[in-house]
Parts: C-alpha cells; structure tokens; sequence
C-alpha cells in the first residue's frame, strides 16, 4: 500500500516537473528560436535596400545625402523600419517577460542586447555609416549569427 502511494506521487511529480518545463521553459525557449529565424529572415531580406543618407567617418551627426533611392525603395525602407521595430519590440517583450527561459539563453544569447540592437538598426536603416553597422554588429553578437549580407 506504502509503496503504490509513492509510485503515484512520484508520478504525479514527474507530471508536474513535465508541466513546468514545457509551459515556463521549453515553450517560452522554442518561441526565442522562432523569433531569431524571423530577425534573421528580415536582415537578410532587406539587406541591399539602398540608404538616404551617409554618415561621415568619426561624426554621425554629420550626414551626406546619397542619390536619391527610387519609389520602391523608399517603400521597402520604410518597410524595413517598421519591421526591425516590430521586431525589436518582441525581442524587448520575450526579454523582460520570460525571465527563465531568458537566464537559460543567457548562457549563448542575449536577449535584451538583440532587442537594443534591432531598435537601434531600425532607428539607423536609412543610413550607411558606423551607427548602422555598429547596430547589426550588436544583433549578430547578440543572436550568434554571422553577417548574413554577404
């Protein structure tokens, strides 16, 4: 009798450690994933929009206006903002809302850098220069990916 009771607590606390993990960890953790494919789909993506603008080396504040982009790209430019800023948000979002999964990804990603980087490439899309380079730079180190414009 003593020891069917402990096989069905034991069982039932397999079943609830089985719960915890997939609903705090390994859901929230596939999500991350799921997220860094699309980051990773959109960079490349929009890879060869052309920028307005140039920032001059060592002063980003001073900008040369490049040839103007045509209709359709000032379209996908736009674009390209809006989307790295919808993404930025997410990746914000999963950072400050997932805390385990977050100290799990930790140990390879980081979260709360990517989602800095994307708001910070989205702010910088429409320029060549340090500040948009610097920015992807912090995204691939961030999601561990290499420069995917090559």
């Amino acid at each position: 009798m003593c020891g069917t009771v402990l096989t069905l607590l034991g069982g039932f606390a397999s079943g609830v450690v089985g719960w915890f993990t997939t609903s705090f960890l390994s859901g929230p953790v596939r999500k991350f994933f799921d997220l860094r494919g699309e980051i990773i789909r959109q960079m490349a993506r929009f890879a060869n929009v052309p920028a307005r603008v140039k920032e001059l080396p060592g002063d980003p504040d001073k900008l040369v206006v490049e040839p103007q982009p045509s209709k359709e790209d000032e379209v996908r430019l736009d674009e390209a903002k809006q989307t790295l800023r919808d993404l930025a948000s997410q990746m914000k979002s999963f950072a400050l809302n997932e805390r385990l999964a977050v100290r799990v990804l930790t140990l390879c990603y980081d979260p709360t850098s990517a989602a800095k980087g994307l708001f910070d490439l989205s702010n910088y899309f429409d320029r060549y220069g340090e500040s948009k380079s610097s920015s992807r730079k912090t995204i691939e180190k961030a999601l561990r990916f290499h420069d995917i414009s090559d």
